[in-house]
């Protein structure tokens, strides 16, 4: 009996290292957390220079960030790995042009904004002219960048891709080192950091899409520019629903406490951050191959990706349990200014791995073009977690990590349903 049950151990572990999928996303996962893991790893050293009041007011900027970013391309890049199998190279140009024009009207939009309203918004916000400038800036580059990754992740090259997103945390992490600890420009530091990061990411893109020929000028015939807009447009509520629901928590946190809570909140969140960053990279492999399967939609495509997913889900809980378990055990003696924020990590760990199993099926809704539907869930359980959040935030934050979890479970089961209804999978 343990015989066999070690042969059934032994065959999954070793499904687990030759599934084409999973070393794809493995490699993927490497150069993640090397471009996001190596970044949260120097915020953690960052840690010990910039005070909770100030780390708290740097994820103020980000989640502004967060918010342009989606707004400022239309969430029209999408559009991208949906096309890429289905259409000739000649078509597909046309959507990437859609993507370029959409981002940059919408960036002279923000920058008119800005330049008019600029004393309200820093009044709103605490973000003086230059940082809504900044803000604006590092979210135009960063779509360049995107559209560049997505190529490499669509053309199956995750060594092209991990080599651009190296290059993307070196040059984060020597200059946020050099201004923050060297400058001593505090929290502004890290953000000037990115700002040379993301030029420097922005020039690089430009030269390496020309050089591929997917960088044409020119404008996109209106049908397709129509046609992305029509996909790209329902995905606003449903992209900014990370916002709604992280973000929206750190400036009600702020609202009814010390800034320095909203830095243990962070700090706690960059942990669960492991866990998401995991998923996503695991996701970008295993969406194309989700594409390239529903494309020929085969009883054997099937079967093998039911087996794929369930591997993922036990991966993805294992991950969660050994985030949590180490900081526990370690956290209140490397960081001891932070451990507080200990009291936090299972909530909102585990609102990770949920949006993790989210991830796993949440792709079939895109191949499918089901944008509007998608966008109808997310939004709605964000609205319903906002509403959750000004109601109990201001009783106990311990409270919003676990309103996290809860919509990050309630997405996924959602998700998961209707992701039945357009290709049974389970």
């Amino acid at each position: 009996m343990h015989l066999k049950e070690d042969r059934l151990s032994m065959a999954f572990i070793s499904r687990i290292f030759t599934n084409k999928t999973i070393r794809a996303g493995g490699i993927f996962a490497f150069f993640s957390f090397l471009n996001q893991g190596l970044n949260f790893l120097l915020l953690l050293i960052l840690s010990w220079y910039i005070l909770p009041s100030s780390y708290g007011q740097l994820n103020l900027f980000y989640t502004g960030v967060s918010v342009v970013s989606v707004l400022i391309s239309l969430s029209s890049q999408g559009i991208l790995g949906v096309k890429y199998f289905k259409v000739s190279r000649v078509v597909l140009l046309q959507y990437i042009k859609s993507i370029l024009l959409s981002t940059s009207l919408m960036a002279l939009v923000f920058l008119f904004v800005s330049l008019v309203f600029y004393d309200f918004i820093e009044q709103t916000i605490s973000l003086s002219l230059t940082f809504q400038l900044i803000c604006i800036y590092i979210c135009f580059v960063s779509v360049i960048y995107a559209l560049l990754t997505d190529i490499f992740r669509l053309e199956e090259k995750p060594i092209s891709y991990g080599i651009l997103t190296t290059i993307n945390t070196l040059v984060n992490v020597v200059f946020s080192l050099y201004f923050v600890i060297t400058l001593h420009l505090d929290w502004t530091g890290r953000i000037w950091a990115n700002v040379v990061a993301e030029t420097i990411l922005f020039i690089v893109s430009i030269w390496l899409l020309i050089t591929k020929r997917y960088f044409i000028f020119g404008f996109p015939t209106q049908k397709i520019f129509k046609e992305t807009l029509a996909f790209s447009i329902p995905l606003i509520p449903h992209n900014l629903t990370g916002w709604l629901r992280q973000g929206m928590d750190r400036f009600i946190i702020n609202a009814h406490f010390l800034p320095s809570l909203v830095g243990l909140f962070s700090f706690a969140c960059n942990f669960a951050n492991i866990i998401s960053i995991a998923g996503t990279a695991f996701n970008q492999s295993n969406s194309v191959l989700i594409y390239k399967t529903l494309s020929t939609d085969t009883e054997v495509g099937r079967t093998y990706l039911r087996k794929q997913t369930g591997i993922m889900f036990f991966v993805f809980l294992a991950l969660t349990s050994l985030i949590i378990i180490s900081c526990i055990l370690f956290l209140p003696f490397i960081f001891p200014h932070y451990r507080q924020s200990i009291k936090f990590l299972v909530p909102l760990c585990f609102s990770a791995f949920f949006q993790c199993v989210y991830l796993l099926f949440t792709n079939f809704l895109f191949y499918f073009q089901k944008t509007r539907q998608l966008m109808a869930i997310t939004f709605t359980i964000s609205i319903v977690h906002l509403i959750l959040s000004l109601v109990f935030t201001p009783y106990s934050v311990l409270l919003t990590a676990y309103i996290s979890l809860f919509s990050s479970f309630l997405q996924a089961l959602i998700v998961f349903l209707y992701s039945r209804r357009l290709y049974k999978l389970f």
